[in-house]
């Protein structure tokens, strides 16, 4: 039974290592294994090599950690990428998992191509409140018609005008 625990012993100890260091930072740390997977084929293999029916019961307690262990990690590292990726900043690519980066990719593919500053302040975002004709802006364009519920990007002094008339509310 000592085989089987040591064989154990030795990615449980790293797992739970790394999950507790993992919980305790705010920053996202470097694994101490390549992928999830592979932490799931050491253990798998470890656990068959001491395949002795008496082992049974320490096999299921160690894989109930392990399960439980995984699922906080998996929960904390996700929460801190999350974290980076909302306030803007870059994730550590070199500290996040395969898995992580699937995850992550087609969130960072999302960018939207900022316009130059002084031209988004002449703009604003609108949500009509109510149906309106077609107007012409300030810049001599026709915009409109509009329902009620509508969102549209119009100059911002338009965008005041129709708001002092109750007619829109500014998003943005």
């Amino acid at each position: 039974m000592v085989g089987v625990s040591q064989l154990i012993s030795d990615v449980l100890r790293r797992l739970m290592d790394f999950a507790k260091l993992e919980v305790s930072t705010e920053e996202i740390q470097r694994p101490p294994f390549e992928s999830y997977a592979q932490l799931v084929q050491e253990l798998n293999s470890r656990l068959s090599m001491g395949g002795n029916v008496l082992d049974k019961e320490l096999i299921e307690s160690a894989m109930s950690m392990v399960r439980e262990t995984v699922a906080i990690l998996v929960r904390k590292r996700i929460e801190k990428i999350m974290r980076y990726y909302q306030a803007g900043k870059e994730v550590p690519q070199d500290a996040l998992l395969p898995e992580e980066r699937r995850f992550l990719m087609p969130l960072l593919e999302l960018k939207i191509t900022e316009a130059p500053r002084s031209e988004v302040q002449g703009l604003a975002i609108v949500s009509f409140k109510k149906g309106f004709p077609v107007l012409y802006s300030v810049r001599l364009v026709t915009i409109g018609p509009f329902s009620q519920f509508d969102v549209a990007v119009m100059p911002r002094s338009d965008a005041e005008e129709l708001l002092r008339r109750g007619v829109v509310d500014i998003i943005r």
